[in-house]
C-alpha cells in the first residue's frame, strides 16, 4: 500500500468516477484502475461497486475511506511539520572542538552566529583532535573544529582559518635563534593526539630532530602548558592565538627561530553521510563564508 493508491482511492470515492478521478490528480484512467485493483488485492476485499454508471463505495470501502483520509492527513501534517522544521533555525547545536580553536576562535564565531540566529543554543565539548573526530564519526556531535585532518572517507573537511605555531619560554630565557639551540631546551608538550603536538613532531621528524628533544612535562591542558612555561620549567610550541595575551602581558616570551616555520589550518569537520539539522547547516554555511 502506498500513498498514490490511497490518493487514487479517495478521489474515485469523491468523484464516483475513475475518469474524473484521473483528471483530478493528473493520471491516466488505466493507472487509476491499476492503483485501485492493487489496493483491493492487498486488502483482500472489493472497495467499489462498479455495477452502475456511478462508482460507489462498498461497505468495506466506506470503512476504509475514513482510515484513508486519516493516513493522507497524517502524511500531509508530517510534510508540513518537516518543512517548518527545515525553515526554523533553532534548537541546540552540538559541536566539539580541539583546544586552540575552542578557546580562541569558536567564541567569536558563536557570537556572530547567534546575532543572526538567536534561537540556537550551543553544547560545546573541548577535546583533542583525535577525540573530536571520534565524536563526529560516532554521531555524538554534528560538527567538529580541529587543527589537522585525519584521513577517513566518511569525513568532510572545510578550511576555516590559519594558525601559526611559535616557540615560547619564560621571559628570562635568552633568545633562541636556531633549531640547534632549540633542541637543547627541555620541552613542555600537550598530550599525544593533540594537533599542535602532531604538527610539531612531524616537523621535528622531517628534520631528523625528533629523537633529540627532551620532553620534561606532558599535559592535556593548554593552560597548564602556559603556566609551566611561565614558571620557567621548559619551553613549548603552541598556537600564537593561544598565547597572545601572555606575550603582551610579559608573562612569556616568543622566540623567532630560524627555519621554524610551523603553520597549520583550522578545519570544520562533519560526517559526509549524516543529515545535518537546520541549525548545523546554517552554522556550516555561516562559517564557510567568513
Amino acid at each position: 500500500m502506498d500513498f498514490k493508491q490511497i490518493e487514487a482511492f479517495i478521489n474515485v470515492a469523491k468523484f464516483k468516477s475513475f475518469s474524473k478521478a484521473a483528471e483530478a490528480i493528473f493520471l491516466s484512467q488505466p493507472t487509476i484502475s491499476a492503483h485501485i485493483s492493487n489496493l483491493e488485492k492487498e486488502l483482500n476485499t472489493t472497495l467499489f461497486d462498479r455495477s452502475s454508471k456511478e462508482v460507489n463505495l462498498t461497505p468495506a470501502g466506506k470503512i476504509f475511506f475514513d482510515y484513508a483520509l486519516n493516513l493522507l492527513n497524517i502524511r500531509n501534517n508530517a510534510i508540513y511539520s518537516i518543512n517548518e522544521f527545515q525553515k526554523n533555525i533553532s534548537g541546540k547545536l552540538n559541536i566539539a572542538s580541539s583546544t586552540t580553536p575552542c578557546r580562541f576562535l569558536l567564541p567569536s564565531l558563536v557570537k556572530k552566529f547567534t546575532e543572526n540566529y538567536p534561537s540556537v543554543d550551543f553544547d560545546v565539548k573541548e577535546d583533542s583532535t583525535k577525540n573530536v573526530i571520534e565524536l563526529v564519526l560516532n554521531g555524538d556531535v554534528e560538527l567538529g573544529i580541529v587543527g589537522e585532518t585525519i584521513c577517513d572517507e566518511r569525513l568532510e573537511y572545510k578550511k576555516i582559518a590559519d594558525d601559526n605555531l611559535i616557540l615560547i619560554s619564560s621571559p628570562d630565557v635568552p633568545s633562541i635563534d636556531s633549531l640547534e639551540d632549540m633542541i637543547k631546551e627541555k620541552f613542555i608538550l600537550r598530550e599525544s593526539g593533540s594537533a599542535t603536538r602532531n604538527v610539531f613532531e612531524e616537523f621535528l621528524n622531517s628534520n631528523g630532530l625528533l629523537e633529540k628533544i627532551k620532553v620534561a612535562i606532558e599535559t592535556s591542558s593548554l593552560e597548564a602548558v602556559l603556566q609551566f612555561v611561565k614558571n620557567g620549567l621548559g619551553v613549548s610550541v603552541v598556537s600564537e592565538l593561544a598565547c597572545e595575551d601572555y606575550i603582551k602581558a610579559g608573562y612569556i616570551k616568543k622566540h623567532d627561530v630560524k627555519n621554524l616555520d610551523l603553520k597549520r589550518n583550522i578545519y570544520l569537520v562533519l560526517h559526509q553521510k549524516r543529515t545535518l539539522s537546520p541549525a548545523a547547516r546554517a552554522f556550516k554555511e555561516f562559517i564557510s563564508n567568513i
